[in-house]
């Protein structure tokens, strides 16, 4: 999807003008979603222009994830408690997101001051009418108590008898049907609900360290020492993965960010790390060619594997040109601006890692705006598939005898993995599947992964 270059200058020109706070800024930064542009860059365009101290950043980072993330349960908060709250202008119903946000899950803040901004919020850009409604909708989600922390309150008249407690389920996680519905049939039920809740939670942090830097083992155990134990997790062959709120803020008395300007670490997902290490890709030693590279984290994680990546190719220059800045451990290999459909090559004596373009439903805590209306409906979700095997079918046109393709997703739909899988060796029956691998469904926290290795035979 493409991001929109004016809503971002608007919204944060908006913050520098009025010196706005992090409530101000997230309600910016809704709006901006609204439009169509992801998470993450409308928190960055929103605060671009207003360079806010370090609390309100993440005050506000936490506030926007937090209503994304909560948004369909949110709705149906709202919608019990306005009379027409489709009426009300779409900025105010993001003050109230925040406000029910805040009373619900930010424990650190006063029930008074949550109400009192939101309302101070409605006043400042609505007027005294619609304040006064702000102020009465969240005096009655206080009256309400526990109530809406317990999934049966989700449920409605309106939905089958057979389907309520589902429903309740789908609204009280706050994940679209058309997700929850796919993963209950491929997965079963139970498998389904233990997914909602964990695409629920707030995502683990992740960092990868450089197992070739001199401060490698060092930076490790000062890492390691700075969390609690139950809030640290070994990840992959060199990694580490941090429960919320337990990320270190420095390590061997240096900041994380100098670190990695320094080559000692990256930020990179766990389920990133742990499945190239499940894979068998760290043990690669033929020329690979990364042929949907990205910002090339999965590329630089090779290389300080010992893995000799020699070409990386991605369709976006604004992803590639975040590969050649970042830190890297040696020389960074070729990089060319190129379609993993349509290869840049006609073959590849070595080995081909595509991370393909896929639906993210396994990132959900990553990446919330996913569940956002249209962004993955039915008709988005079916042309993946399609992309995907697009894809493979190319590169495994361009792979020789004896030599490996890897393709991996971010997300848990059986159309977008095995069955692309299955099509490709089914098409081609010279490949040979050797190794697949997907997060465990009952893993409490790590992202939705999915992998598969074939090789071409040799006759």
């Amino acid at each position: 999807m493409k991001v929109p270059d004016a809503p971002a200058r608007k919204g944060g020109e908006r913050c520098a003008r009025s010196g706005a706070d992090a409530r101000e800024c997230a309600v910016l930064a809704l709006e901006l979603m609204d439009e169509g542009m992801p998470i993450q860059a409308a928190v960055d365009a929103v605060l671009a222009g207003s360079d806010p101290p370090a609390r309100e950043r993440r005050l506000c980072s936490e506030l926007v994830y937090g209503c994304a993330r909560e948004r369909i349960r949110c709705e149906a908060i709202l919608g019990r408690l306005l009379r027409r709250p489709a009426g009300l202008p779409r900025p105010m119903l993001h003050c109230l997101a925040i406000a029910v946000h805040s009373l619900l899950f930010q424990e650190r803040i006063p029930a008074h001051a949550a109400i009192s901004a939101a309302v101070r919020q409605v006043d400042d850009r609505y007027g005294v009418r619609l304040a006064r409604v702000a102020n009465g909708v969240l005096r009655s989600l206080q009256r309400l108590g526990d109530a809406p922390r317990d999934a049966a309150w989700y449920e409605e008249a309106r939905d089958a008898p057979g389907q309520r407690a589902w429903r309740a389920a789908c609204r009280f996680w706050s994940m679209p049907p058309e997700i929850a519905d796919l993963w209950r049939d491929a997965y079963g039920e139970e498998t389904a609900l233990a997914l909602l809740r964990r695409c629920f939670q707030r995502p683990w942090t992740g960092i990868r360290i450089n197992a070739r830097h001199p401060l490698a083992t060092a930076a490790r155990r000062s890492l390691e020492a700075a969390a609690p134990e139950a809030a640290c997790a070994a990840v992959g062959a060199w990694g580490l993965a941090f429960a919320p709120g337990a990320l270190p803020e420095q390590a061997l008395g240096m900041p994380l960010a100098a670190l990695r300007t320094a080559g000692v670490l990256e930020f990179q997902s766990a389920g990133s790390q742990v499945i190239l290490q499940e894979l068998g890709l760290l043990d690669w030693d033929a020329p690979v060619w990364d042929a949907c590279a990205g910002v090339g984290g999965k590329s630089r994680a090779l290389l300080e594997a010992g893995v000799p990546v020699r070409l990386a190719t991605d369709l976006s220059r604004g992803r590639l040109g975040r590969a050649r800045a970042m830190p890297s451990e040696g020389t960074f290999p070729a990089l060319l601006i190129a379609d993993a459909a349509r290869p840049p090559v006609r073959a590849w004596d070595g080995h081909i890692l595509a991370d393909a373009p896929c639906s993210g439903l396994g990132v959900l805590g990553r990446r919330p705006d996913i569940r956002f209306p249209g962004r993955r409906s039915m008709a988005v979700l079916r042309e993946y598939p399609e992309t995907q095997g697009r894809i493979l079918t190319a590169l495994a046109a361009r792979l020789q005898p004896g030599r490996e393709l890897a393709y991996l997703t971010c997300t848990l739909n059986p159309s977008e993995n095995e069955a692309v899988v299955a099509s490709l060796r089914e098409a081609d029956t010279a490949l040979e599947l050797v190794r697949s691998w997907s997060t465990p469904m009952s893993h409490p926290w790590l992202e939705g992964m999915y992998g598969a290795v074939v090789r071409r035979r040799r006759f």
